[in-house]
Order: structure tokens, then sequence, then C-alpha cells
């Protein structure tokens, strides 16, 4: 159900910035629909602030600053824009056109970090089974955001999972035989998880799924750690 069931452990990981780009994605995005996330999340924050503030400064090693705005600079330049195809004259392209335009609003609604994302990848939704579709955000390090859009009364197959996987509803609501998501909760599952999510009758479901690799557990994570009892 609605909060992260890692709890301090994933936002102190977010505070010393040890979460993949995935992960701090989710947090975000949750944040933005959760007041309860958002306040722990801001806790962890000025708890790590302080750990930071109370600490020897590090050296850094020579031409480290141009190597940070050389970075921003590239991040920057690689921003794109999303934009539609000029409807055609017949009646089977305006209905497409229609439909692009209806899918490019549903993309319009979602929170502010998953709708840049999505825009930047195109806002192109691949099939993935009927009444499914999916789009992925972005990759590092062996962890991975994607959209998922389900249809209502349609879903995914029972399955069973590798590794850890988040999902974040962000629209409508799914079941999956275990329990029931809503709008800003979190449904968990790990390799012990075999479950078979299901969109609910009335309105698509648009869920932000994360899968993430071994959390990396250093630097000022450990203080933090200590600090909140973790």
């Amino acid at each position: 159900m609605t909060n992260h069931p890692l709890g301090d452990e994933l936002y102190a990981a977010y505070a010393s910035g040890a979460l993949s780009a995935p992960m701090r994605l989710l947090v975000e995005t949750q944040a933005s629909l959760n007041g309860d996330v958002a306040r722990q999340r801001a806790a962890a924050e000025a708890v790590a602030g302080v750990m930071l503030e109370t600490s020897s400064p590090a050296p850094m090693r020579a031409g480290a600053l141009s190597e940070v705005m050389a970075a921003i600079d590239a991040e920057e330049a690689g921003i794109g824009e999303a934009a539609l195809r000029p409807g055609a004259g017949d009646a089977a392209a305006r209905r497409a056109a229609q439909a692009a335009g209806k899918a490019l609003d549903e993309i319009l609604k979602l929170p502010a970090g998953v709708r840049d994302l999505a825009l930047d990848a195109g806002a192109a939704w691949q099939f993935a089974g009927p009444g499914v579709r999916t789009m992925t955000l972005m990759e590092e390090d062996g962890a991975k955001a994607e959209l998922i859009r389900l249809e209502p009364g349609r879903g995914v197959p029972r399955h069973g999972h590798d590794g850890r996987e988040m999902t974040l509803v962000l629209t409508g609501a799914f079941h999956d035989g275990l329990g029931r998501y809503a709008r800003g909760e979190l449904c968990a599952a790990d390799p012990d998880t075999e479950h078979k999510p299901v969109a609910e009758a009335g309105e698509v479901c648009i869920a932000l799924a994360v899968t993430d690799g071994p959390l990396a557990f250093t630097g000022p994570l450990g203080w933090v750690q200590r600090a909140l009892g973790v």
C-alpha cells in the first residue's frame, strides 16, 4: 500500500544521493502525489543536510568543476521536444490524429518529472499485450523506469520477479490478487512475489514501474543511516 515499504532506508539513500536515477524519479513522483511521502523525504533531507554541514570538506581533484559543467552542458544539449505528426485529410487519418491527441493529453496530465521524460521519449507507447502499452523513460546501471498503461479490465499475465520492482499508480487503479492500488499508492514486488495486475473498470490506469539494482550505500549515507537508526 501507500508509502515505500523500505521506509527510512530508501529516504536516507535518496537524501544522500545513493539512489539510481529511476529510483529517484519514483521517490520524487510519489512525493508529488502523497503528502506523507513528501514529509518523510523532507525529514531525511534535513538530517542529511545537518550531517553534511558538520562533516569536514573533501578536496576536489583538479579539473572536477570543468567536468561537472561539461556534463551539464551535454545534458541540456540532449533535451528534445515531442511533436505531433500533421494530420491527413481522410477519415482514418483523422481518427488516428484524434487518438494521438488523446494519448498526448493523458501524458500531459502526468506529474511533471514523468511527463517531461515521456515527451522526451516521443510520447510513443509500445504494444505489450491486449489493452497494455509500455514506454521506457530511462535506464541507469541496471535500473529501469517505464510507464505502463492498462485499459480498464485489462492487465498482464500472472508473473514472478527476478529482482525488486516498485509500481506507482499515477492514474486510475489496479488490483493484483494481493491488494488494491490507487493514485499515489505503491505496489512492491520481489522474487517471492507472484501476482496478476489488472486495471479496475472505469478509468485507464497509468503506472510508473521501476526495477532497481543494488543500492549504493556509499559516501554520507552511513551518517544518515545512523542518525535515522536504519
